[in-house]
């Protein structure tokens, strides 16, 4: 008997909780609210929660009726407005004197970048150093595109990669 009671107690516990997701919702009230194991109790009403998608039809029924589309809650935060404009460019910042080092440092990496490349090419080499061969020259041809559009942090990074990859071949010279 008393562990029938506690199962009541922690049904009407479940009851009044709920699910995380959902509110709580009141409990039935009267001796109804407490079932026995084993035997179900009838559903309380609620109203309807139009913020979840509609139940899927119990087994044998089929899913005929209409549900009003769910309406997506209100937001809990206020959505930030856009930024008016755009940051600036990084070059855009940089001082010229900035923009004559960064450009020197590229010069320097992709120059030998560039060597390391040409004393490889057109020598036998093995798989190993044909792909970190063939990811040189690409990055350097990136370097080139970056400096195209203007933009000297990517052509930085792409040339100190390139170097640093380059300088693993070993080619005679």
């Amino acid at each position: 008997m008393r562990t029938i009671a506690r199962l009541g107690s922690l049904a009407a516990l479940v009851a009044l909780m709920g699910c995380a997701h959902k509110p709580p919702t009141a409990p039935a009230s009267g001796p109804a609210a407490v079932t026995a194991p084993g035997t179900s109790a009838p559903a309380p009403e609620t109203p309807a929660d139009t913020t979840h998608a509609a139940p899927a039809p119990a087994a044998g029924q089929t899913g005929t009726g209409t549900t009003p589309p769910a309406t997506p809650p209100p937001s809990a935060t206020p959505a930030e407005p856009a930024p008016e404009t755009p940051p600036p460019p990084v070059e855009s910042v940089m001082s010229p004197d900035e923009r004559r080092q960064t450009i020197t440092r590229i010069v320097a990496d992709t120059t030998a970048a560039g060597a390391a490349v040409r004393k490889c090419s057109g020598r036998k080499l093995l798989p190993d150093q044909e792909s970190v061969f063939d990811t040189a020259r690409n990055l350097l041809g990136q370097v080139r595109g970056a400096l195209d559009r203007d933009e000297l942090w990517r052509a930085e990074s792409l040339a100190r990669k390139a170097r640093q990859l380059a300088s693993s071949l070993s080619c005679p010279g």
